[in-house]
């Protein structure tokens, strides 16, 4: 019964994260094949922007095709951008929902301790937050055929898994921010705060080894098709 409530309460963000993801990897394919046969000039035109991290996924991408291309447009865009704000919103709403529209006595009123209460909130709300980036991780997989790519089932499964683990991260950190807060939006609004910083970070060469996207990003990704898999540090 507290499942159907949960999912029945984030449904609408849920399709809406769904939707956005898909868009996010139906554009990337659909844009693939002129990158690919204009690559040199996106090169050339990369050299003289000065965002190192810009001139870095231009080489990624030159040296390494397709799966780098999958690899920032799907998974680090799916998990780290759109993954990160539904984690963060998903996992903010999940208690302090509760505390905010004054539901919280009765919720406790209920002859279910509160570790189950938040196990089950914890649950449910991975489902939702990976769910939606793994289905369309896996859409996009296929739809590779299209563009006249193809990757390795396996590679992608476990770049997947390890991008689910950054969102699992995101949305635990927010809920269990969420049980101190006394207002819905204020876990979100401080989690995605400091992952746009962090984000800011990652954008300048002598700082980004110093942010949280430096675990997700190409350098970490690519090696898996060398069944080189990412740890720390």
């Amino acid at each position: 019964m507290l499942v159907r409530q949960i999912v029945r309460e984030h449904a609408f963000m849920t399709i809406g994260y769904t939707l956005l993801l898909s868009i996010n990897f139906a554009t990337s394919i659909f844009f693939w094949p002129e990158l690919r046969a204009n690559l040199n000039e996106f090169a050339n035109i990369a050299k003289i922007i000065p965002v190192p991290i810009v001139q870095s996924l231009v080489y990624m991408v030159e040296v390494h095709g397709y799966w780098a291309y999958f690899g920032f447009q799907q998974l680090f865009k799916g998990a780290g951008v759109v993954g990160m704000v539904a984690a963060a919103l998903l996992g903010s709403l999940m208690v302090a929902r509760e505390v905010d529209n004054r539901t919280a006595e009765f919720l406790f009123s209920r002859p279910i301790s509160r570790l189950r209460l938040f196990m089950v909130r914890w649950t449910t709300g991975v489902c939702l937050a990976v769910g939606p980036f793994v289905l369309t991780t896996f859409l996009g997989w296929m739809a590779s055929s299209l563009v006249d790519e193809s990757l390795p089932f396996q590679q992608v499964g476990i770049a997947t898994a390890y991008l689910s683990l950054y969102i699992v991260m995101i949305f635990t950190v927010s809920l269990a921010l969420s049980t101190f807060a006394d207002h819905q939006l204020k876990p979100a609004l401080i989690v995605i705060g400091i992952m746009l910083v962090n984000l800011a970070i990652y954008m300048v060469k002598t700082l980004w080894n110093y942010s949280a996207y430096k675990l997700i990003d190409l350098d970490r990704i690519i090696p898996i098709a060398s069944e080189v898999y990412p740890v720390w540090p």
